[in-house]
């Protein structure tokens, strides 16, 4: 037990029991003192009312000086001479006054450490001994009169002891439970605090955060802005190039030699080119800028998969690379934007005949159970597998000295992804580096009501599938 707590503990109990001990002393040896008229017989009364309470009094002044043990032992120590002196001058056979010790005994074990009861008791003893010799007639006389109040006081400074103790293990273990609950306190006032320095340092992220996401909301519209004004800045002046060129490639507006016809052409395919590429910058602008919108709706998709291989045709680096068309017999029904899908399988093809010197180009529509897929197979060079991911990142391309070589802007798979995956779908590829890739686009069939009214997806009975015919 914290020693500290508990001398104030047992200072805290002699500041309340010295005052009724001496008080209890004084008031009695002050009557008896009045009650017997003449000094001569009762100044031993007078002398104890006086003992009692400056005994009181420096008791008191050592315990508000922090000294409890000094003055708890200076009073107890001046009443059992009050007792004592008491007992000499009044002592008859059967008096209480050796028991009076009993107090101070127990008072002696509250004060000061359990065992000075035993202590106090001996005192007491050895003062009862001397004040009876007076007053008996030999040994066994005074055996006699000793024998009660001893084994009285003896049993009372047992008792008392045993209590002390037991109070002492209740004080350590509340001591004990105190201690502990001030250090967790501690630890609680030291998390809370550790909280709010933490909640402080959150909130200023926050802002920092709120005001890097304006900044980046800012400066994405800025971006944006830009993209729209130079797109339409530039759409006008491209367009007039470009049918200026056909027009005089044309020989409409004079005739033209075979020279001039070839520039003309080159002027044309370099002017489509950058418009492609205008259209390109311009979707992505809007998809980073979250302005991008589909108008999805059932549509013809073989239209539109003819549509996109009579575009890769004219691609080709190599006329004799085949274009082949793998149809199903039944076509799946599938909610798309006809323009974007479009684009997004033309942007495939494109990719397919612009890394493709030999063999053939392959566009191959199956339908499953609940999905349908649009795989576009090439015997091409090739990607290995660790770049499946890099592909799919904005202007990124593998290989820079091909790429140099070949047309492009590395923004065709990201932006087919995105469209892809703005329909509900996904874009995979698959590749054997040296014997070419397959990108495939997989989209969630629509739901039709059925006749009992709940949706199902819109698949029919498995046909046989059109055999392979080169475009």
């Amino acid at each position: 037990m914290d020693q500290a707590y508990s001398n104030e503990l047992r200072s805290d109990t002699a500041s309340i029991l010295i005052p009724l001990i001496a008080g209890a002393t004084t008031l009695a040896t002050l009557l008896a003192a009045i009650a017997d008229q003449s000094f001569f017989t009762s100044w031993h009364f007078w002398l104890s009312v006086v003992l009692s309470l400056v005994s009181g009094g420096v008791g008191r002044y050592f315990l508000r000086q922090d000294r409890a043990t000094l003055g708890t032992v200076i009073f107890t120590a001046v009443h059992l001479l009050i007792f004592a002196l008491l007992l000499y001058r009044n002592w008859v056979p059967g008096s209480m006054i050796p028991y009076l010790f009993a107090i101070l005994i127990i008072a002696s074990s509250m004060f000061t450490q359990p065992d000075y009861g035993f202590i106090t008791w001996g005192a007491a003893t050895v003062l009862t001994t001397l004040a009876l010799t007076q007053h008996t007639d030999g040994l066994i006389d005074l055996v006699q009169s000793l024998a009660g109040p001893v084994v009285v006081n003896l049993f009372v400074a047992t008792a008392a002891y045993f209590s002390a103790l037991e109070w002492q293990v209740a004080v350590e273990s509340v001591s004990a439970l105190h201690i502990k609950a001030q250090h967790r306190r501690d630890e609680l006032f030291a998390i809370q605090e550790e909280l709010h320095l933490t909640n402080a340092r959150l909130h200023s992220t926050n802002e920092e955060l709120d005001k890097a996401r304006a900044t980046a909301v800012a400066e994405r519209d800025l971006r944006t802005r830009f993209m729209n004004q130079v797109s339409h800045e530039l759409r006008t002046p491209i367009n007039t190039i470009v049918n200026f060129a056909h027009i005089l490639s044309q020989g409409e507006i004079g005739s033209v030699n075979e020279r001039q016809v070839d520039y003309l052409s080159r002027i044309e395919r370099s002017g489509w080119h950058s418009m492609s590429v205008l259209n390109d910058l311009l979707d992505l602008a809007q998809m980073n800028a979250g302005e991008f919108r589909l108008k999805r709706q059932l549509v013809d998709l073989k239209a539109v998969c003819e549509e996109a291989t009579a575009s890769t045709r004219s691609l080709l680096q190599n006329p004799d690379i085949k274009l082949v068309r793998d149809y199903p017999t039944v076509w799946p029904k599938i909610m798309v934007d006809p323009k974007r899908f479009q684009q997004a399988l033309l942007n495939l093809l494109s990719n397919a005949a612009k890394y493709t010197d030999a063999g053939q180009i392959t566009l191959r529509v199956r339908t499953h159970q609940h999905t349908a897929t649009f795989a576009v197979e090439d015997t091409g060079i090739g990607i290995p597998e660790e770049h499946f991911e890099t592909i799919f990142q904005e202007f990124r391309q593998l290989d820079e000295t091909t790429a140099r070589q070949r047309i492009g802007t590395g923004l065709g798979l990201p932006i087919s992804r995105h469209l892809v995956e703005r329909h509900g779908g996904t874009l995979t590829v698959s590749s054997v580096l040296g014997k070419g890739s397959t990108f495939t686009i997989t989209l969630p069939l629509a739901e039709v009501e059925g006749s009992n009214g709940a949706a199902t997806p819109a698949t029919r009975p498995a046909k046989p599938v059109a055999p392979e015919r080169p475009f």
